[in-house]
């Protein structure tokens, strides 16, 4: 509904509507501390207004059409290929278009091309397009309900500019033999700024690369990744078929059945991590 990220409407059975209104003013309950805000209040109505004044079948038309500009220009780059991935649920819903390449063939990732395009001029913010996508894959995702008309021809510039002659990019060290085989089950802690969460791994090593999924607190998903000698870095990501985008990296060492390092959240920033092999002995 586009509404402040503060505020929300609550609907459904009266009886659990009200035990959440008398925790609001005038009746001063234990949460008032975090009660909404007049001008979230004043947001959020008008987001519900013009929501139920928008023309959604336009607006979905407008979508596809920047999608079909962007589409059509950046598969004039050899070797690029397209998908259109549509939304499942209601919660941010818009189409996305996937932009992949081969990483060997055209000298670099799709992280490379996100991060390049997001410290430009203008800067433009694209997420890395996530695991699953075949052997030697990589590419950039492109969501269009942030964009304003004229953004997609600059996208569609920007990223035929970069993948038709990508930067020199440093060389790929050799890959040293994995320490260990990963494969299993972990039990990982991650500590935030202020408080901790559990999330376990499911791993299958195949030489030195790393697949499976990655459980957290409310959702599942496929992972990528590798072992080089006790480095470990392994990638989950949430949104390709939704309109919003979460992207976790794990970076850190293995040293029998533990690792830890750093997480990588993006525009969430930064914890820690720990993990222990399930069913490992303990001295």
């Amino acid at each position: 509904m586009r509404g402040p990220q503060t505020a929300g409407l609550l609907l459904g059975r009266k009886d659990l509507v009200r035990a959440a209104w008398v925790h609001s003013a005038p009746h001063h309950g234990v949460t008032r501390s975090l009660k909404v805000g007049k001008e979230d209040a004043i947001g959020m109505l008008t987001a519900v207004e013009m929501w139920t004044k928008r023309d959604h079948d336009a607006e979905w038309r407008q979508w596809n059409a920047w999608l079909d500009h962007i589409d059509g220009r950046v598969k004039t780059v050899t070797g690029v290929t397209t998908s259109v991935v549509q939304p499942n649920g209601l919660s941010n819903k818009t189409p996305s278009l996937r932009v992949l390449w081969d990483r060997e063939k055209t000298g670099i990732s799709g992280d490379a091309v996100a991060r390049l395009l997001f410290e430009g001029e203008p800067r433009i913010a694209l997420d890395s397009a996530g695991g699953g996508l075949g052997a030697g894959l990589t590419g950039v995702r492109i969501t269009p309900y942030m964009l304003a008309a004229g953004d997609e021809r600059v996208i569609a510039d920007r990223l035929v500019a970069t993948l038709s002659k990508p930067p020199a990019q440093p060389p790929q060290a050799t890959t040293a033999a994995p320490a260990t085989d990963l494969s299993g089950q972990w039990s990982v802690q991650i500590q935030y700024a202020a408080g901790t969460s559990s999330h376990s791994l499911y791993l299958t090593q195949r030489g030195n690369d790393l697949s499976g999924l990655h459980q957290g607190e409310f959702m599942t998903r496929e992972i990528t990744g590798s072992i080089d000698g006790d480095a470990v870095r392994i990638r989950s990501a949430y949104g390709e078929q939704h309109g919003d985008a979460v992207s976790l990296t794990f970076t850190g060492t293995v040293a029998g059945d533990a690792m830890r390092g750093a997480l990588d959240m993006g525009e969430y920033l930064s914890a820690t991590w720990t993990a222990s092999r399930r069913g490992a002995r303990r001295g």
